[in-house]
């Protein structure tokens, strides 16, 4: 048991200052570096999260969703999946880390936080974009607050596609919700969710409808901050805040990246807001309690964490 212990991913993330907290109000992100500082630990979870997408998860059970697949989908599309912590125990190490969920807890200023998603991102070289999109219009179902922090694990820059922000989108007007009836909307009522997330043409479009209901002329007046870090950083953003990346010119370094999103532990599915197939798969009938086992509580001021947490660390 004490040699399984010296193997779990270490995290040195430290204190979140007044000053941290006052850009993350101003900007809508934060970027902290070296939270990962053993580079073996980087490697071997950058090496994971690759294997995952060729079914090399080690509990044998599928993940959430999966947006590539060997041998069946375009190999310059950037790669997917969700709930990898369900599907992996490495991974699982990294996204239910206490440290990481009282950083999030620590900015969303709440008792406790719960893991609403995980999301590894893997863009290929030559990889196609992402389009511009908040994070907070997919979790509107279940609470009013998320926060997601992204850990590369690979160098990330303009110059493999990285991630891009664009700077205090976080206290923009909301957009008009679209009232279309879509069976896979949250009850017909899609809140300002961008449909072209996947390999648009231009990964910008998808800002239109918020430059023109914010009073923007045109996407030049807006400050969109890439983000450069070495692989073990992080960002940290805001769930309204717009985010997306470009398509990677590099011919030879691909990016990778894990997004585990978080919201406040007291988060409950939303009496009005349907919940999409993601989410709506794991509401119990009857109830709007978002249960432990899918949502586990990684940190709590008073110390509770869910208990399946230990068996999920586990192969």
């Amino acid at each position: 048991m004490d040699n399984e212990k010296e193997d779990l991913i270490k995290l040195n993330i430290r204190e979140i200052t007044k000053q941290d907290k006052e850009i993350y109000e101003k900007k809508g992100y934060l970027v902290l570096e070296n939270i990962l500082p053993d580079k073996k630990q980087v490697e071997k979870l950058l090496k994971r999260a690759k294997d995952c997408f060729n079914y090399g998860y080690d509990k044998g059970i599928a993940p959430d969703e999966v947006s590539w697949r060997p041998g069946l989908s375009l190999n310059d599309k950037t790669r997917e999946m969700v709930n990898c912590w369900k599907s992996d125990s490495l991974m699982a190490q990294l996204v239910l880390n206490e440290d990481i969920g009282k950083l999030a807890c620590d900015i969303l200023e709440c008792d406790s936080v719960i893991i609403a998603q995980d999301d590894i991102f893997w863009k290929p070289v030559d990889g196609k974009s992402i389009g511009m999109h908040q994070d907070y219009p997919y979790f509107e179902c279940m609470s009013k607050k998320v926060l997601t922090v992204w850990i590369a694990l690979t160098d990330v820059s303009k110059e493999n596609g990285t991630l891009e922000f664009v700077e205090g989108s976080h206290k923009w007007k909301d957009l008009p919700i679209k009232n279309d009836g879509g069976s896979d909307s949250n009850n017909g009522n899609e809140s300002y969710i961008n449909n072209e997330f996947h390999a648009p043409d231009n990964y910008l479009k998808g800002l239109d409808g918020a430059i023109q209901c914010n009073g923007f002329n045109s996407i030049d007046e807006l400050a969109i901050h890439p983000v450069t870090v070495k692989a073990g950083g992080c960002s940290i953003h805001h769930g309204k805040l717009w985010h997306g990346s470009n398509s990677n010119p590099s011919s030879f370094k691909e990016r990778v990246s894990i997004a585990i999103h978080f919201a406040p532990g007291d988060s409950v599915f939303s009496d009005t807001v349907k919940p999409c197939f993601s989410f709506g798969r794991y509401k119990l009938y009857l109830s709007n309690k978002l249960e432990e086992t899918f949502y586990p509580i990684t940190f709590s001021k008073n110390g509770y964490r869910s208990p399946n947490i230990p068996d999920a660390l586990k192969k």
